[in-house]
């Protein structure tokens, strides 16, 4: 069985609130990491939204068993086919594609390549985290 690498930045981070569901059974290796984009807040939806752009966007990298994309695919609402689906909880159509990008360590050293999902425009409301670290809700 192979493995996956999967930049995350969001609810699938640490602590996250899907962290444990759908990354934990799969986990490999775990390294804090940055990629180049655009990092924003989503607050009505309690997660966060990466673009592309010239900012750096932190998280960690993980390497997965490859079985994990499936669920993870599902969870950003994204197909391999190219179609939109519903997101998981409500009607909210996500915007998020799964692209390859180049991931640096927190020095700014190139560690390879790893999927990210990203989304191509943010939703209204979203406010954009200057310094690319998004934090979960304090309830």
């Amino acid at each position: 069985m192979g493995t996956i690498d999967v930049f995350v930045y969001g609810t699938l981070k640490p602590g996250g609130t899907y962290h444990q569901q759908f990354c934990v059974p799969y986990l490999k290796k775990s390294q804090p990491a940055q990629v180049r984009g655009l990092l924003y807040d989503l607050p009505t939806l309690g997660y966060p939204a990466m673009t592309t752009g010239d900012g750096w966007v932190k998280g960690y990298v993980f390497t997965l068993d490859e079985t994990a994309m499936a669920g993870l695919d599902y969870l950003e609402g994204y197909t391999p086919d190219g179609c939109e689906t519903l997101h998981r909880d409500d009607d909210f159509e996500e915007e998020y594609i799964r692209q390859r990008t180049t991931v640096f360590d927190l020095a700014g050293r190139p560690m390879g390549e790893a999927w990210v999902y990203v989304m191509g425009q943010p939703p209204d409301g979203a406010v954009l985290l200057p310094e690319g670290n998004w934090t979960l809700p304090r309830v």
